[in-house]
């Protein structure tokens, strides 16, 4: 399968609704894609959902209508995904890790279905292994195709910061995912480009941008 190639997305900085319900109605689905990028496999995505919007409730009379609605909104949710993360993270400590022993790099075949969740697994896992500010530069940039400019606007960070997180968060993400695989697969050393064809392929989404010199 080929990838397409799509262009940065930009941040549309948006006007805050003019009501709770507008808020849940317009941003609901927009929170559902950030929490399933930033809290991984294992993440509920209803619950988080439903606990972002309990924290936006309670603090809707004290958000100011003039300031940046979305910045906002991600923020609770990278922090409701962080927590859900934590403790789906002790929970696995307390029962027992799965190792990914018998991961097949040898193309989708019959078992098509575990092999494609033994992909998704091992880059989540590499994953997990970020510091919590460049998990969220990497998942903005990587997963949801955002330019860095949108990226610092949508975190409220500086963009020279936001591009060495950025930087930072792939040499560290590589370095896990190399760990990983000889580790747990077996497997010889691969380059950034084969990591997110694999990636691409398992799971069927646009292409990753590992590697390409950040926008």
């Amino acid at each position: 399968m080929v990838a397409q190639r799509h262009a940065p997305r930009p941040f549309i900085r948006a006007a805050a609704p003019g009501s709770f319900a507008e808020a849940y109605r317009d941003y609901a689905p927009r929170v559902a894609r950030w929490a399933a990028h930033l809290g991984g496999l294992e993440c509920d995505l209803e619950d988080v959902v439903q606990e972002v919007f309990l924290v936006v409730s309670k603090k809707w009379p004290t958000f100011r209508g003039d300031g940046n609605f979305t910045a906002w909104l991600f923020g609770i949710t990278r922090k409701i995904a962080a927590n859900q993360r934590r403790r789906l993270r002790w929970r696995r400590l307390w029962s027992g890790d799965h190792d990914l022993a018998g991961l097949r790099w040898d193309g989708l075949g019959a078992d098509a279905e575990l092999e494609r969740h033994r992909v998704m697994a091992l880059f989540h896992r590499a994953l997990d292994r970020l510091p919590e500010k460049q998990r969220s530069v990497f998942v903005l940039y990587e997963l949801e195709g955002m330019s860095t400019p949108a990226i610092a606007e949508l975190t409220q960070r500086n963009l020279s910061t936001v591009k060495v997180q950025l930087t930072r968060a792939r040499d560290h993400f590589i370095a896990a995912y190399q760990r990983l695989l000889r580790r747990d697969c077996d497997g010889e050393s691969l380059g950034l480009s084969e990591i997110a064809q694999r990636v691409v392929v398992a799971d069927g989404q646009s292409e990753l941008r590992l590697g390409k010199k950040p926008s």
